[in-house]
């Protein structure tokens, strides 16, 4: 009890008490994505260092999204802010409109239950995911940093995933699967003594206020805790129930189609690539 009365100390307004910290503690958080774009290979058929410097910024300007993290003890949800699409010209960008989509997802974690859901879309369809949590074996760090007011601690989890691999060569395509290592780097504060983090990360000792997950960065701007209004958990539950296998399975078969439908060949036509669901 000793332990968790100095834990507890650090959170600024909590009350300090084990049933009192079950009821009270909730919180909201806010995030902003961004993409690292230098590590990305843009190259293809006929394409000038012009529309190669053009798909970068797109690429990085849509990258760039609101999310927000809604948690307490036991759970939490995970949601992009809505906002309209950016109009752009396709001529002005060489003929390429890169369209990044998340897919309007909003996902719910319970790691006591080992509950995964998640509401999303996949080209334009209504899915509900709903199966158990992955795994993070993370690697905790001596390296520390601030972000705001908080200390933070570095923590590492190195994730290999088959992943479906298509290139399109003139009207030849190919596909392969190959397996894919992404090093996750979480920094958590145990200020804030909550397991959960953005983009449906879990199970280190305190909230993660920073994630890199591949080219992808969360960067936390804003925590409340225990705000004046309760916090509101709700479970997503619109859409087709799959597993998260089945739906990588629609998702890649449907990025296929897409591929094939955008193959205009050399008539000059404006090619639109989606990236995502």
């Amino acid at each position: 009890m000793r332990k968790m009365i100095l834990l507890l100390s650090l959170v600024p307004g909590l009350l300090v008490g084990s049933s009192i910290m079950a009821q009270k503690f909730e919180g909201v958080a806010s995030y902003k994505s961004s993409m690292n774009i230098e590590s990305i290979n843009v190259a293809g058929r006929n394409m000038s260092p012009e529309m190669q410097e053009s798909v970068r910024k797109q690429l990085m300007q849509q990258s760039q999204r609101d999310f927000t993290l809604t948690f307490n003890l036991q759970e939490a949800t995970w949601k992009e802010e809505a906002e309209l699409d950016p109009v752009t010209n396709p001529s002005s960008n060489g003929g390429f409109q890169i369209t990044l989509r998340t897919g309007n997802s909003k996902s719910y974690i319970n790691p006591s239950n080992n509950e995964f859901l998640e509401e999303t879309e996949i080209f334009g369809k209504k899915f509900l995911i709903e199966d158990e949590l992955e795994p993070f074996n993370w690697k905790i760090t001596k390296e520390t940093k601030k972000i705001g007011d908080y200390t933070v601690i570095k923590a590492e989890f190195q994730d290999i995933n088959e992943t479906l691999s298509m290139t399109l060569d003139g009207s030849e395509q190919k596909t392969e699967t190959v397996m894919d290592t992404t090093m996750i780097t979480a920094w958590y504060t145990p200020e804030i003594p909550v397991s959960q983090g953005p983009n449906n990360t879990w199970g280190l000792p305190g909230l993660i206020l920073e994630l890199k997950d591949g080219n992808m960065t969360y960067l936390c701007t804003k925590v409340e805790l225990n705000p004046s209004e309760p916090v509101v958990i709700e479970k997503p539950d619109k859409g087709k129930r799959v597993t998260r296998e089945e739906a990588n399975q629609i998702r890649d078969e449907k990025m296929q189609e897409m591929m094939k439908k955008y193959d205009t060949g050399e008539g000059g036509e404006t090619r639109v690539i989606r990236i995502g669901g």
